[in-house]
């Protein structure tokens, strides 16, 4: 009788062992059909220009002032008078009068953040990938969010959104949020 009782235990470990390799299988194969899918739709989306006339191009004008370790020119490629805007609305107890006087401020305080952070290191090595976007979408009154797609050498797939806005003629970036794995 134990002896039936191993037997089934072990049919039974098969079983579930058999079973979750499977699934784990299935669900591979489903990421990598949904992440196949998603870098054709990616690659057949036209070129993007490395300039400030579109907010794809201001994208790739920072990515190349990163890659060049260029300071200058990637604080260039932030508006940081939006940022600082968007922050303090954000803080809806601040009174409007109060956020305007401290518009200047906060604004300094933002980009010395940001020249400190890349005095400290430059982003990891996912920013020397291809880089893709689809469709913008609104954020705010002339602030757009960009949905930027990266594609790193070992194939690795990662997504960031961005905010840009409109500064005079041209396109700047406010603000980066991390990568993320698809």
């Amino acid at each position: 009788m134990k002896f039936y009782i191993i037997v089934a235990a072990l049919v039974f470990t098969c079983a579930g062992a058999i079973s979750y390799g499977y699934d784990h299988l299935a669900l591979r194969r489903a990421t990598r059909r949904k992440r196949a899918m998603l870098l054709a739709q990616l690659t057949s989306q036209p070129a993007v220009i490395a300039d400030f006339t579109t907010p794809e191009g201001a994208v790739l004008c920072f990515e190349d002032c990163l890659q060049k370790k260029n300071v200058a020119g990637a604080v260039a490629c932030r508006d940081f008078t939006a940022e600082a805007r968007l922050w303090l609305q954000s803080h809806g107890h601040i009174p409007r009068e109060m956020q305007e006087q401290m518009l200047p401020e906060t604004t300094r305080a933002m980009e010395k953040s940001f020249r400190d952070s890349l005095a400290k290191g430059l982003p990891a090595d996912w920013i020397l990938g291809k880089s893709y976007f689809l469709k913008r979408e609104p954020y705010a009154d002339g602030i757009f969010v960009v949905n930027k797609y990266t594609q790193v050498p070992e194939g690795a797939l990662f997504s960031q959104q961005i905010i840009v806005t409109r500064t005079g003629n041209e396109w700047r970036l406010v603000k980066t949020s991390p990568p993320l794995d698809h």
